[in-house]
């Protein structure tokens, strides 16, 4: 499974969701996924989609990166290898790198995965539930953290789009450059949208409640 951070193609074309979402222990059931239009993520669901002119909305930290652990916000968790970008490059598909704030905050943790993991209670539980799951990047597992709802505002950036018309796809490092660089820009996007969060007046949820319920209207983004 893809997670954290986005790639997108053709801005134009129906939007197509990638999420191996269908096996989550606890994470809704598969016709949840499918009524957004999501499908199990690998390289032919991807490699069809783009060749249908289709956009592939993409997640590559995987559940690593949805579950995280306790003092992990806003970490990236993606693979070494930049095999969804020589999959780009086969089509010449453009990457639109994608950042979002609000998600890590949405949820405060009070048991993590590994801590689940761990436990003599839920650690044989959960640990026979995904033992015959596919992993994509390092410690990806599909346990989700004990915790709370806590909501918070989301902001989110879009990139520049980066073009693979250039790019073979069997050019091992020029695919690493440009995955290095959607990678930077992602993070990049996330240090921007900080700073664009601590000068919003909003940010906080009672600040917006108050002004919602006083003004009745939904309260401003500064």
């Amino acid at each position: 499974g893809y997670t954290a951070a986005t790639t997108g193609f053709p801005a134009s074309a129906q939007r197509f969701f990638a999420a191996f979402a269908a096996s989550l222990p606890a994470a809704g059931d598969l016709q949840t996924f499918k009524r957004f239009g999501a499908v199990p993520v690998n390289a032919r669901n991807m490699f069809e989609a783009l060749a249908r002119g289709e956009a592939v909305l993409l997640f590559p930290g995987g559940a690593r990166e949805v579950f995280k652990r306790k003092g992990e916000a806003y970490r990236l968790f993606w693979s070494a290898e930049s095999d969804f970008v020589r999959l780009a490059a086969r089509l010449n598909a453009s990457i639109l790198p994608f950042a979002g704030l609000g998600g890590d905050e949405s949820f405060t943790i009070a048991v993590d995965s590994q801590e689940l993991l761990d436990a003599p209670a839920s650690g044989p539980f959960f640990k026979d539930r995904i033992s015959a799951l596919p992993s994509f990047v390092q410690d990806d597992v599909f346990v989700p953290p004990v915790g709370l709802i806590t909501p918070q505002r989301h902001y989110f950036l879009f990139g520049a789009p980066l073009s693979t018309i250039h790019i073979s796809k069997t050019d091992r490092e020029e695919c690493d450059r440009l995955y290095s660089q959607v990678r930077t820009q992602v993070e990049e996007g996330i240090t921007r949208l900080k700073k664009v969060r601590s000068a919003d007046p909003y940010s906080r949820l009672p600040e917006r409640r108050a002004y919602e319920a006083f003004y009745g209207m939904q309260a401003p983004f500064k």
